[in-house]
């Protein structure tokens, strides 16, 4: 990556996270699956609509990296975000979630659908 990691793609990965969560937890047959594999395929699907709606590869590694940091223990997590690799004070736009929604709802809303009636 030729940039710095920053609290916007946090932020953003976060979004893409939650969104997805949400989005799955609405399907009574996802809850029938074994936790973990239900993270397997949140994460699976997050790192596809983000590799999907993003053409700047460093965009694409930044949201990734953030999307799996969950994964970090204590001692990664303080050289994941050290201040070598990450930037904590960027500014949020104003319309940023609203933005991030126009972005991300609908292929994620699409790459659900796609994931949860391969299992049917």
């Amino acid at each position: 990556m030729k940039r710095k990691r920053n609290n916007l793609d946090t932020l953003e990965a976060n979004f893409i996270y939650s969104r997805v969560l949400l989005g799955t937890n609405k399907f009574n047959e996802f809850s029938d699956i074994f936790i973990t594999e239900r993270n397997k395929i949140i994460d699976e699907i997050c790192l596809q609509v983000i590799s999907t709606e993003n053409d700047l590869e460093d965009d694409v590694e930044a949201l990734k990296f953030e999307v799996l940091s969950y994964k970090l223990n204590d001692i990664e997590k303080e050289k994941f975000y050290s201040s070598n690799t990450y930037e904590k004070n960027l500014m949020k736009h104003e319309n940023l979630n609203k933005n991030l929604s126009k972005k991300y709802d609908e292929i994620i809303k699409e790459m659900i659908s796609k994931k949860i009636n391969s299992f049917l």
